[in-house]
């Protein structure tokens, strides 16, 4: 058994070994080439796509969840042939469909709209689905402070980490909590970004 660099695994005869430099070389060679062909797949574009919500999603009544749809397509790479995401066309698409496995780094922000007082609105915010469910619930961000004056719009964001498998779907969820009364919420534009950080 020849011995193994530590970093790479190359093999390399030690004195004692049998001469047969042939067959040293051929098993140096051929481990040479696994290592090129794992370093080539990891500089190759990772898997990644960002999505955009264009049109406003509003929760009336007495609503306290509804997932957000997407419109457009900001970027979607490609890998060995396969998106990152699934393409849509639907203007009411709300599930995005991976189609690698792997761990996945997850970023959605919205654009909410500041209400009055009257509103009696306590929260807005924003969570993240996986499969049309809110898992893991750390995913999940909302601001106290809706009624800013002066200002139209606020910001809210959410980001996770999740393992998933082909088919697995990702969204945003927004969020109402009212104290009271039945009044509506509107989320304007809005974006996801999904990155593959698995390499292979």
């Amino acid at each position: 058994m020849p011995a193994l660099t530590p970093n790479q695994a190359l093999p390399y005869s030690i004195p004692g070994d049998p001469a047969d430099v042939p067959m040293a070389m051929k098993n140096l060679a051929e481990r040479i080439d696994v290592v090129l062909d794992d370093l080539e797949q990891q500089a190759q574009p990772r898997h990644m796509a960002q999505f955009l919500g264009t049109v406003n999603n509003t929760l009336a009544g007495t609503a306290a969840s509804g997932a957000m749809t997407w419109q457009l397509t900001d970027f979607n790479t490609s890998r060995d042939g396969v998106q990152a995401v699934a393409p849509f066309t639907d203007p009411a698409t709300t599930a995005l469909t991976v189609n690698r496995g792997g761990f996945w780094f997850i970023y959605g922000t919205v654009q909410a709209n500041t209400v009055p007082t009257s509103a009696n609105i306590d929260e807005l915010g924003v969570e993240i689905l996986r499969n049309g469910l809110a898992t893991p619930t750390l995913c999940r961000h909302g601001s106290h402070d809706t009624t800013i004056t002066g200002v139209s719009t606020f910001l809210i964001d959410a980001s996770t980490g999740l393992y998933l498998d082909p088919g697995d779907t990702v969204g945003l969820r927004a969020l109402v909590r009212r104290s009271s009364g039945a009044s509506s919420a509107t989320f304007g534009r809005r974006s996801i970004t999904l990155l593959r950080m698995t390499t292979l």
